[in-house]
């Protein structure tokens, strides 16, 4: 085992606008190394078949190689770890920002980014918006083959929010003679929204079974040719959607042969994410010390369906979507400072 190593490095530039806001765009990189990756010792290698070994044609794992009776009497999946993961992370990065004035506060901030790896870590996304690809490598004589999109790669995000305080009012542009019992209910408001967008996350078809013979902990199909998003289309025989349709585009490798899909697909992108979330707060100043204030959130305002991952396991449900994020949540709440 060997220390992971986080190699990071930016260059910023930044201007100021107007005196209360700035704008900033940089490059963003970041490379790791000696990442922990679960490692299965015990997995044969795939050899060239022959008349005298026929496919699958395997021979021991060197790991065991100088003890057999060992190799014999322990499991066909014996997995222990490796500190030989590696994982790189490019991104521009710009970021628009004023500070509050004239009852105003926001930032937009946009990434345009890129992350590979070749292992996806042991605490991966299952279910949800993501599919992760197994931990284990599935040929761990051939790590080349598992450098891939990262699991959370998203090409493009988008997120901003603000802090308005609205002009009506006493003492505000507008109502500012307002008499107190009108400006108890119309007056001191204040709406913060919060915009969160995202393409969609790469993803991993299984399913296959190991073809190869090894006891791989890692099974992949065979990738065919590229698989086209449908997108929201409304799927025959079952509630949902179907995303994407396996017209021969994925397959069950030959026996003795390891699937031909990476470990992400970077051309196969899961549903993005699109979501406003919406909070209106009044303050109700009791005295100069004390103060009760009433707010009401509206998470997923709008209500927006946002999907889950398709379901990637080679067969008839292959691409088809049954699950969604929560839907709109709303709360109030009644806060009393002193």
């Amino acid at each position: 085992m060997q220390p992971a190593l986080s190699d990071q490095w930016n260059l910023t530039v930044q201007h100021q606008f107007w005196g209360n806001t700035t704008f900033q765009i940089g490059y963003v990189g970041q490379r790791g190394t000696h990442l922990m990756v679960p490692f299965s010792y015990s997995q044969r290698q795939l050899l060239t078949p022959s008349a005298s070994c026929p496919a699958p044609c395997t021979a021991p794992s060197p790991f065991f190689a100088n003890n057999p009776a060992l190799l014999s009497t322990i499991s066909p999946f014996t997995s222990g770890t490796q500190s030989n993961g590696n994982m790189t992370y490019n991104a521009l990065q710009a970021v628009l920002q004023k500070q509050m004035s004239k009852g105003l506060q926001y930032q937009v901030a946009y990434t345009y980014s890129k992350c590979m790896t070749d292992n996806s870590g042991y605490y991966g996304s299952w279910g949800a918006e993501a599919t992760t690809a197994s931990p284990y490598w599935q040929n761990i004589y051939n790590p080349k083959a598992e450098w891939a999109p990262c699991y959370y790669d998203a090409t493009h995000v988008l997120s901003s929010y603000a802090i308005y305080e609205l002009p009506v009012g006493r003492g505000k542009a507008y109502g500012k003679d307002m008499n107190k019992a009108a400006n108890a209910v119309v007056g001191g408001w204040t709406v913060s929204p919060i915009l969160s967008l995202r393409k969609g996350f790469s993803m991993t078809p299984y399913g296959s079974g190991d073809q190869s013979g090894t006891n791989s902990r890692s099974s992949r199909p065979d990738c065919d040719s590229i698989a086209k998003v449908q997108g929201r289309v409304a799927g025959t025989g079952f509630n949902g959607i179907q995303w994407f349709t396996n017209n021969g585009n994925f397959s069950v490798p030959a026996v003795g042969t390891f699937g031909t899909c990476p470990a992400q697909l970077g051309w196969l992108r899961g549903p993005g994410y699109a979501d406003l979330d919406l909070s209106l707060q009044k303050n109700f100043q009791l005295t100069e010390r004390y103060k009760l204030q009433f707010r009401s959130d509206f998470v997923n305002a709008f209500n927006r369906v946002n999907l889950n991952a398709p379901d990637m396991n080679l067969g008839a449900t292959m691409g088809q979507i049954t699950g969604a994020q929560d839907p709109r949540n709303i709360q109030f709440a009644l806060k009393f400072y002193y």
